[in-house]
């Protein structure tokens, strides 16, 4: 489990408190933290990390100096990564007992490249969007996809808007669980590592000014078009709402990742 974190102690409490829950429990967890006065010493996290250790799991923490924004987080913390599958958690996310081990099912099932739980905003969840809840179901196994930005398959980013798959989710059976096609996941991705690592990773981060988006938009592109990517439904994970913490002084980001998409595609992708 790869934890980025910056500044977001409470927040970042809740998300930790849901890993300690998970029924999968053997879980090595790395932390890298950002955060202006770092957070790792603070009691009711030694305490979750207690917790962790107890049931079977292991904390690596470290506190780094903030300075090239969130690319470079996700490639740091990737190259201490060593099992099979990574699963990059944001320091925003609630996690149901059971979303870990239900995603690690899910990607050794379909050898696809990554599988994701998108959470919810319940703020929304009295908020109905039926326009933006259009979804595709993979009725067979998750097979490999080539999106382009501006197609009508990239406006699947719609569902992941509000509390959409929350009101999907729904009108699923008690017991049903889908896996859905994605224009990209955010925010709660597992991935298989070694088709991570035959893409780069993040390691195009210094290609990016300091306060960017788009670093996971890209790689899952690269990724789909290889070996195919889903996210699950009902996806057992919750966003607590709190402000992000990737953009400038101005609220703004100063570039985007995707504007590498074709020079990557030439390095890495295989188009179908």
């Amino acid at each position: 489990m790869l934890i980025p974190t910056y500044n977001r102690l409470e927040s970042l409490i809740v998300t930790l408190g849901s890993v300690a829950a998970q029924s999968l429990s053997d879980l090595r967890v790395v932390v890298a933290d950002q955060s202006a006065e770092p957070v790792g010493e603070r009691p009711v996290i030694q305490a979750l990390r207690r917790v962790i250790e107890a049931r079977g799991g292991a904390v690596e923490w470290h506190t780094r100096p903030q300075i090239h924004g969130i690319a470079e987080q996700r490639d740091f913390l990737l190259g201490r990564a060593t099992a099979d599958a990574v699963l990059y958690l944001d320091d925003d996310v609630l996690m149901e007992p059971w979303v870990i081990e239900q995603l690690l099912e899910n990607l050794r099932a379909q050898q696809c490249a990554f599988v994701g739980a998108f959470p919810v905003g319940l703020t929304y969840r009295d908020d109905m969007r039926p326009q933006q809840q259009a979804i595709e179901f993979w009725e067979g196994p998750v097979l490999p996809e080539t999106l382009l930005p501006g197609s009508p398959q990239w406006e699947r980013w719609q569902l992941h808007r509000a509390a959409n798959t929350y009101h999907v989710a729904q009108r699923l059976r008690p017991d049903e669980r889908r896996l859905y096609k994605v224009a990209w996941v955010a925010s709660c991705i597992l991935y298989d590592r070694v088709k991570l690592l035959e893409v780069g990773g993040f390691s195009f981060w210094p290609r990016l000014p300091r306060y960017h988006s788009g670093e996971e938009v890209l790689v899952q592109n690269l990724l789909m078009r290889r070996w195919g990517g889903c996210a699950m439904l009902p996806s057992g994970t919750y966003y607590t709402e709190v402000p992000s913490t990737v953009l400038n002084e101005d609220g703004l980001v100063d570039g985007h990742a995707l504007d590498l998409l074709p020079e990557l595609v030439e390095r890495f992708a295989v188009s179908q």
